[in-house]
């Protein structure tokens, strides 16, 4: 059986403003810091400026972990198998991350976009550290981050879809 998402729990709830603070502060920051760059410097955060030519590039999701093999028996094994999940649905939101990139007609709107990326990765780790906090020091912390990340991740997906098809012609 299906366990409830820990967000709904009171101290996930009581964690969101901190959460929403933390995400504000990051791109606050990142514009900060990029703007108080002198104008020969050219990288982000995300690292989505190319050095020679001072070409913006989409933001790629990257995943630092190493593949584990799935298996519904062991709690590595179901890390791993929501490892796969992520790695999948992290392909598709690579894919509508260029894709919506493409759209935007000038740097500063590919900035606002890269930043804004780089904003949601930062909620997404630290809301699923939060949601894998209720089994903290449990064998099952790996496997609640990584389904929330795979949680949040499809969440995101929609809201490209949506990003994308805003750019594009109505039919």
């Amino acid at each position: 059986m299906r366990r409830a998402r820990a967000c709904h729990t009171p101290s996930v709830r009581r964690l969101l403003p901190t959460v929403a603070v933390i995400a504000v502060l990051v791109v606050g920051g990142s514009i900060i810091f990029e703007n108080s760059k002198p104008s020969s410097t050219s990288t982000v955060a995300s690292g989505s400026l190319v050095a020679a030519k001072k070409e913006l590039v989409p933001p790629v999701l990257k995943e630092d972990f190493t593949v584990l093999s799935c298996s519904q028996r062991t709690t590595i094994g179901l890390e791993g198998c929501a490892e796969h999940r992520i790695l999948s649905v992290d392909t598709r939101i690579n894919a509508l991350r260029r894709q919506v990139f493409q759209h935007l007609y000038d740097n500063a709107a590919r900035r606002d976009f890269i930043s804004a990326e780089d904003a949601w990765f930062a909620y997404r780790r630290a809301m699923c550290m939060s949601e894998s906090d209720v089994n903290e020091a449990g064998s099952l912390v790996p496997v609640d981050f990584a389904n929330c990340v795979v949680h949040l991740d499809r969440q995101h997906l929609a809201e490209l879809v949506t990003l994308r098809s805003s750019y594009e012609p109505a039919s």
